[in-house]
């Protein structure tokens, strides 16, 4: 997709009068479509899957740690990308715990099409199971708020996938619900990641979605903030040699 250099346009209306300049000027700045000025986030769906295959977050409140995020990449023997997710999360205060989580998916795409998505999750005691596949255009199987109104192409909420922020409807990895939001461009800010000053752009979701998210211009996702009863929590990237081993994970 060719993108609007504002400066060419500049250059080139300097050689004609004011009134003609302004007018040409506020045209071309309508015809333009806002994503072509502003969104320079790639749309390459694999932009954000690291060479070394893993993805890992910190899970915050008032920076305090709850928890932790990873996102394992790998191929199968038929090409397809295959994502394993797990997330944790205990809110605790001294030693009451007051909210536990766990989530385990295993999510298959292809050509950055999602093929298919199975899913545990223990919320808070609640136990929750995701079983879908894509079958002529939409998606079938189970999910405690499935409605069988999964119609393709449709993105879960993995995150991972940078045109994340190019769609309207999600699906809900945790109970298979459609989730609808509408997606906001709030601007380019300065992040530290992993101690390091990183640049991403900022997107605020409004609707069934509430949150904020960031992304970097090559498509990786940094950053997550939304609000879960009264209470603000941030996903933000880490360097995966920070999260525990393996074997001390806590599944559903």
């Amino acid at each position: 997709m060719a993108r609007f250099d504002l400066r060419i346009i500049l250059d080139a209306l300097r050689g004609i009068s004011s009134r003609a300049r302004a007018t040409l000027f506020l045209t071309l700045l309508f015809l333009v479509p806002a994503t072509a000025i502003a969104d320079t986030v790639s749309r390459d769906w694999l932009g954000g899957v690291p060479e070394g295959g893993r993805l890992a977050y910190e899970i915050v409140r008032k920076d305090k740690p709850l928890g932790f995020q990873v996102l394992d990449f790998n191929r199968s023997d038929a090409g397809e990308l295959v994502v394993d997710i797990h997330i944790e999360i205990d809110f605790k205060i001294g030693p009451i715990p007051l909210f536990r989580y766990r989530h385990d998916s295993r999510e298959v795409w292809r050509d950055g099409t999602l093929l298919s998505l199975n899913s545990k999750t223990d919320n808070n005691g609640e136990d929750e199971t995701v079983a879908l596949r894509l079958e002529n255009g939409r998606y079938v199987g189970s999910g405690r708020k499935f409605e069988n109104n999964l119609e393709a192409p449709l993105l879960p909420t993995s995150y991972f996938n940078p045109n994340f922020i190019r769609q309207s409807a999600f699906i809900s990895s945790q109970d298979a619900r459609l989730l609808t939001a509408e997606v906001e461009r709030i601007g380019v800010e300065t992040l530290s990641i992993e101690n390091a000053p990183v640049q991403a752009t900022r997107f605020r979701l409004h609707g069934k979605l509430r949150s904020d998210i960031w992304y970097t211009d090559s498509g990786r996702w940094v950053k997550t903030e939304f609000v879960r009863s009264g209470n603000k929590l941030a996903v933000r990237q880490i360097n995966p040699s920070a999260i525990p081993p393996r074997k001390q994970w806590k599944h559903p």
